[in-house]
């Protein structure tokens, strides 16, 4: 029986090819389970959504299942239905994601969605009424969270003219302007092949399901993809406040300001920070545990400047923090890390995030050992280089007068 810290060092065996029009493909036998996970990944999102489109990306992904031009919505529904398998359709700030889970015999049928919904999607008109009527009931439903409301001024205020300020759905004049020619101008633009990563994850051979993606996503045309050159962020070098006057019963308070990118050599270092300052399990922070469980002072804590690093710097934003011992934050970042590959679909998740932050296929094996290298030192350090308590912003939503 392998015990969890040695299901923790596993890595995969990973057979990569690019197909001639460029399309990377990562593939994974795993025969545990007679079941395939598909996760195809376009490497576009909200980054590259004009400014007067916000909201574009998102909209765009959740019209790629309502019709193509080989089957309408209806006809996609019912097909992975009949198999008892599982589609979807997702975006990002950095990704648009079309994925399906099938069983072995269902292969094919899995992969030709996957394939018809990235190539041929035709974003039909009605369709796109009622998606822009839905994301502006969703925004009007926002506006009324408070913790929602002060996260968004959060962003503004930290990430300036940079994409990440703005709200993944948008605001209800952008959602307005968008017509489906945006909708086939933005898919005819960023998808590609060549702008795009294959991971297949399951009960298959190699050969046998090389062919059959060949067949599903080998007349995928290859195109020049030109993305839009984003400049970083600036560290603020001043305080930032905002205070939001709303009806609520509580006040909800943010405090952060910009963070890190998904590559930085620290990256791990502030990880076990992030569980230390409550980002982690409850037991591993004890003031945030007391505040919110004994005190009864706050509904939610919480601590992080890792989970939104991304190809550009996410933010640290905190509601507490504290600092419990160190081995705990430990224990419990290389104790969890397991539940991560448990299943195919996250195997193949995790074979797109590797590629694209060069993580490398073994990172199953090397990811304890770098936490576990993480000492009281290193903490410090990073503290002191990555968390500014001078010069941050301030947002805060709730029964207050509006400043």
């Amino acid at each position: 029986m392998k015990t969890p810290e040695a299901e923790i060092g596993r890595s995969f065996d990973v057979h990569s090819q690019t197909l001639p029009n460029g399309l990377e493909v990562l593939l994974v036998e795993n025969p545990a389970i007679p079941a395939i996970a598909i996760n195809a990944t376009v490497l576009t999102g909200a980054r590259y959504e004009p400014e007067d489109k916000a909201g574009l990306a998102i909209m765009a992904s959740n019209l790629l299942d309502e019709g193509t031009t080989t089957r309408s919505s209806f006809d996609i529904a019912s097909a992975i239905e009949a198999t008892g398998g599982h589609l979807e359709t997702d975006a990002s700030f950095e990704r648009t994601v079309a994925a399906a889970m099938v069983l072995k015999q269902d292969a094919e049928l899995g992969l030709e969605l996957v394939a018809d919904l990235l190539i041929n999607p035709i974003f039909p008109e009605d369709y796109v009424a009622k998606e822009k009527s839905r994301t502006l009931a969703e925004i009007a439903s926002a506006k009324d969270r408070p913790q929602v409301v002060a996260g968004w001024a959060l962003n503004e205020l930290i990430y300036g003219t940079h994409p990440l300020h703005r709200p993944a759905q948008g605001y209800p004049e952008t959602i307005e302007r968008i017509t489906r020619d945006d909708l086939t101008t933005f898919h005819g633009r960023f998808f590609a092949p060549n702008n795009a990563i294959l991971s297949v994850v399951g009960d298959f051979k190699i050969a046998e399901i090389l062919s059959r993606i060949e067949r599903q996503f080998g007349g995928w045309r290859t195109q020049a993809v030109s993305l839009p050159t984003i400049p970083k962020p600036v560290r603020q070098k001043e305080r930032r406040e905002k205070f939001i006057s709303m009806a609520a019963q509580q006040s909800n308070i943010y405090l952060g300001h910009l963070g890190i990118e998904r590559t930085n050599p620290d990256f791990y270092a502030l990880q076990v920070l992030d569980t230390i300052l409550g980002g982690g399990a409850g037991f591993t922070a004890r003031i945030p545990q007391r505040l919110r469980d004994e005190l009864g002072l706050a509904y939610t804590t919480f601590a992080s400047v890792t989970m939104t690093a991304g190809i550009d710097p996410g933010r640290f934003v905190a509601y507490i923090g504290t600092s419990p011992e160190l081995q705990d934050a430990k224990d419990f970042l290389t104790g969890s890390f397991v539940f991560a590959f448990e299943s195919s679909a996250q195997i193949a998740r995790f074979l797109i995030q590797a590629k694209i932050y060069n993580l490398g296929f073994n990172y199953g094996e090397k990811y304890p050992s770098f936490i576990k290298a993480i000492s009281a030192e290193d903490i410090a350090r990073v503290a002191a280089l990555y968390l500014d308590t001078e010069n941050y912003t301030l947002t805060v939503s709730g029964p207050m007068e509006e400043r």
